[in-house]
């Protein structure tokens, strides 16, 4: 077996062929505890046919180091469920790794709110993480605490988007101009040529939008392969989603001022509910609509039809390998790969039922 092969061996594989806990291969491997012969010799019979190596986990076990964690999100609420996924796969990879001494602790910020973000990373500082999970939702005040981390030597892994520098290790998220082109792609399929199509953007004043903005550019530079009129067809819409605004009336002014104009929806990031929600509501004739991340709030709209494609962030699963990439780079002090891109998945009405989570 390859290098390469060794090095993705995991205990928890080890466990799932043998069909106990990870716990159990721990005692195995580090002969602690009581397990029977007969489950004993069929999980030393499974790590000599993988050719399992775990040296370096051995010796970080033995020292019983632990080794904190930080993960630093915006809180997950009704206007923004978002963030309550990636969470979840950081519980998730938690659960797998706890035994070896990793915690996690969570700061939660209100991401319409940059003074919320520093008071939770100013508390977050203080107590002294190994390493640190970040959302930089807030670029500028995101920036300074990537510098601030590299000055202490803490390393950083970035979700959701990419601002990596200073100590950030990795970046985990999803290619924004790919996914965008891959929305251009599936409303070209269905789209009449004569139909414009509205882009919808729900910013905030404040906050890291490269990400949202790098959707739209991908999604313009699959139109502009096709016509060089491609940006006079396709329509630009900002609604800021500060509280002061009301995105009813601004799409009101957009779409039924002229009904008919558009045939289709591009919304650039998971807030295409509130327009599901909003044609819905007003009995509009159905655009092709295309959004993000599979959200409970859009599943219904989706099974009903008014929601045709959702394009995944696969947020649980940013938190999931944020975790194991800081577990590989702190406890097995392995490389890790800067860029982490997730799959882009298409989620249709077909197949919503294999979908069990965004």
């Amino acid at each position: 077996m390859d290098n390469n092969s060794i090095s993705r061996i995991r205990i928890k594989d080890i466990a799932r062929l043998a069909g106990v806990s990870a716990g159990t291969v721990d005692r195995v491997l580090h002969k602690r505890g009581e397990v029977s012969d007969s489950t004993r010799k069929k999980i030393l019979e499974i790590i000599e046919k993988m050719d399992y190596q775990p040296d370096i986990l051995a010796s970080a076990l033995a020292a019983r180091k632990p080794f904190r964690i930080a993960a630093l999100i915006p809180h997950g609420t009704g206007e923004s469920p978002f963030w309550k996924y990636p969470l979840a796969g950081i519980e998730e990879a938690l659960n797998e790794i706890a035994h070896f001494g990793v915690s996690v602790d969570r700061y939660f910020f209100d991401y319409e709110d940059p003074d919320s973000f520093v008071r939770s990373s100013r508390k977050m500082l203080t107590h002294s993480p190994q390493g640190v999970i970040l959302a930089p939702v807030c670029t500028g005040e995101s920036a300074s605490l990537l510098e601030e981390c590299n000055d202490y030597g803490i390393p950083v892994v970035l979700i959701n988007a990419n601002i990596c520098t200073g100590s950030c290790i990795a970046f985990i998220g999803q290619d924004s101009v790919q996914s965008g082109m891959v929305a251009a792609r599936l409303m070209h399929y269905g789209l009449k040529d004569d139909a414009d199509v509205l882009i919808i953007n729900f910013t905030r004043e404040k906050g890291n939008q490269e990400h949202i903005l790098k959707r739209e550019e991908g999604f313009r530079k699959y139109y502009r392969n096709f016509s060089t009129e491609s940006d006079s067809r396709l329509i630009q819409l900002n609604i800021s989603e500060s509280a002061s605004q009301q995105p009813d009336k601004i799409l009101e002014d957009s779409l039924l001022s002229d009904p008919d104009r558009f045939g289709g929806i591009f919304v650039t990031n998971s807030r295409v509910f509130r327009v599901a929600a909003f044609l819905e509501k007003k009995g509009l004739e159905k655009p092709i609509l295309i959004g993000y991340d599979l959200l409970q709030e859009s599943k219904e709209f989706m099974i009903k039809g008014t929601i045709d494609f959702l394009i995944s962030q696969k947020p649980r699963e940013q938190g999931y390998k944020s975790v194991m990439t800081l577990y590989h780079h702190l406890v097995l002090r392995k490389q890790v790969g800067r860029t982490q891109y997730v799959p882009i998945d298409i989620i249709t009405k077909e197949n919503l039922e294999h979908y069990t989570f965004t």
